[in-house]
């Protein structure tokens, strides 16, 4: 293991496939570990990436929760099983404790899997500073220079957060937040009325919780049934959220979404910012290798090679799963990594 002479570099490393990502996801697993090629990580948070760790294995334990709470709640479905329930009641602390320790369960195999495979795992936010090289580090610390043959970028996916919205991560979260279910508002607001605010409704009703949507379009999630039972703004921007503060609740502002006049202002316990996700593509070190994200998200051909800003492949260079856009599923993820 040579050493290259950079300020910013403390060792030179020779490695057959590198992958860059924020977090690692299971299905990315398919790339090329069982191809006898050298293969390293760099992780800048923990092994499982979004769905593991933010997104479908917390999520849907929550679900279950809920689920069987609404089960429990209703009496004419228990006293039809024969069943006579007293009042349901939950331990808020156990069921946060429940979705974490699925996903540390998963994460732990996974990371168990990938050292099995002699897979070398890299702690620190990593940048490509060139054609096949790529530095890694802790913030603020000393830098690693690696080199590879291919480098591919799965970086994923992070909370969109609408100009405007102050997050403090207690009053005014997003859904990273309420997955750790720090606490049940009594009366939360939810900013987006997609399939993440649609879930986190129905786990935060079931617990006690009053909601409170908020909704640009004219419907709450379109093409699905309106009448949801819930309360709801529908058509109107919220423009400025400030988290609770010296006693004094959180403040959303609203305007019309068609207009842009001013619509009302809501004073709540709580507000979940879900206005979707967005590719985490900054900070990179794109501009290294001339390549200029479109919205975003990272340009790619058919078999996920890299596209700088002339329209040229960019060498040994791939960018698979959400990162580049062109779906964002898990086992697509999955596919395209096994097509790199």
């Amino acid at each position: 293991m040579a050493q290259e002479q950079s300020p910013t570099t403390s060792v030179f490393v020779d490695e057959n496939l590198l992958l860059l990502q924020l977090h690692f996801h299971s299905t990315n697993c398919n790339c090329d570990f069982n191809l006898c090629l050298k293969t390293a990580i760099i992780e800048g948070d923990v092994v499982g990436g979004t769905c593991v760790n933010c997104g479908c294995v917390p999520s849907k334990a929550l679900l279950a929760v809920s689920g069987r709470m609404r089960q429990l709640q209703n009496d004419q479905h228990m006293k039809s099983l024969g069943l006579q329930v007293a009042a349901a009641g939950y331990d808020r602390q156990g069921v946060a404790d429940h979705a974490k320790n699925l996903a540390t369960k998963i994460r732990n195999n996974l990371t168990n899997s990938l050292k099995s495979l002699g897979v070398d795992i890299l702690s620190g936010v990593g940048t490509v500073v060139g054609p096949q090289k790529v530095k890694y580090g802790k913030v603020g610390g000393s830098e690693t220079l690696i080199t590879a043959k291919d480098i591919i970028i799965a970086t994923g996916l992070v909370p969109f957060v609408p100009k405007g919205v102050e997050v403090d991560g207690k009053t005014v979260i997003t859904s990273d937040h309420a997955l750790k279910l720090e606490t049940v508002p009594e009366w939360i607001v939810i900013v987006g009325s997609g399939y993440i605010g649609l879930e986190f409704s129905d786990v935060y009703t079931a617990l006690g919780s009053e909601v409170t949507f908020v909704e640009a379009l004219d419907q709450l999630m379109p093409g699905f049934d309106p009448e949801i039972g819930i309360d709801y703004h529908t058509g109107v921007f919220a423009t400025k959220i400030t988290p609770a503060k010296d006693d004094k609740p959180v403040t959303i502002e609203l305007i019309d979404a068609k207009t842009k006049e001013p619509k009302d202002t809501l004073e709540v316990d709580a507000a979940l910012i879900a206005t979707g996700r967005a590719p985490y593509t900054e900070g990179l070190g794109l501009e290294n290798v001339n390549v200029e994200t479109q919205r975003g998200f990272i340009p790619v051909d058919e078999r996920m090679r890299v596209i700088d800003s002339k329209g040229e492949l960019v060498p040994h260079l791939y960018c698979i799963g959400d990162a580049n856009g062109k779906m964002m599923l898990a086992h697509a993820a999955s596919a395209q990594g096994i097509s790199v």
